[in-house]
């Protein structure tokens, strides 16, 4: 009886979590510093890490991905890293942009996003939709994915 209990505020806590497709995802320009340029969008919660020094908190701040080969091989090897991990599921590419989504327990879900910049470095950002810190779930999922990159793990 005691379990059922448990079982019934559980389903009821996570039914009312707001998993609706977040608005301002993507490439946007932005203020960096004393210049403007095209950045992921900043993290204002604790439920969300982001590679972009200027515009995120030291706590939500991520290192990026730095690179030396071309940027399609780098492209390439994101690509394949993200499509070989089961949890995420790609939504969206663009020439310098991967965007994809993780579900966990069915109602847990986390946007990442990847971009390409011009100074040879992949900008990362994830963020835990409905909840207001993410556990560190998103920091462990992109330095996972940083260590393969890095491994050639694709």
């Amino acid at each position: 009886m005691k379990y059922f209990f448990v079982i019934i505020s559980l389903l009821t806590l996570t039914s009312c979590m707001d998993t609706s497709e977040p608005k301002g995802l993507g490439l946007s320009v932005q203020k960096l510093g004393k210049i403007s340029g095209f950045a992921l969008k900043p993290c204002t919660k604790g439920n969300c890490v982001v590679s972009f020094k200027e515009n995120s908190p030291e706590k939500q701040y991520i290192e990026p991905i730095k690179y030396i080969e071309p940027k399609a091989k780098s492209y390439e090897k994101v690509m394949a890293i993200v499509l070989k991990d089961k949890s995420l599921n790609v939504i969206e590419t663009k020439d310098n942009y991967i965007r994809a989504k993780q579900v966990l327990y069915g109602k847990l879900i986390s946007d990442i996003e990847f971009y390409f910049g011009l100074n040879k470095y992949v900008h990362m950002r994830m963020e835990m939709r409905g909840v207001p810190h993410d556990l560190g779930n998103g920091r462990r999922l992109l330095e996972k994915l940083r260590f393969k990159y890095q491994q050639n793990d694709y």
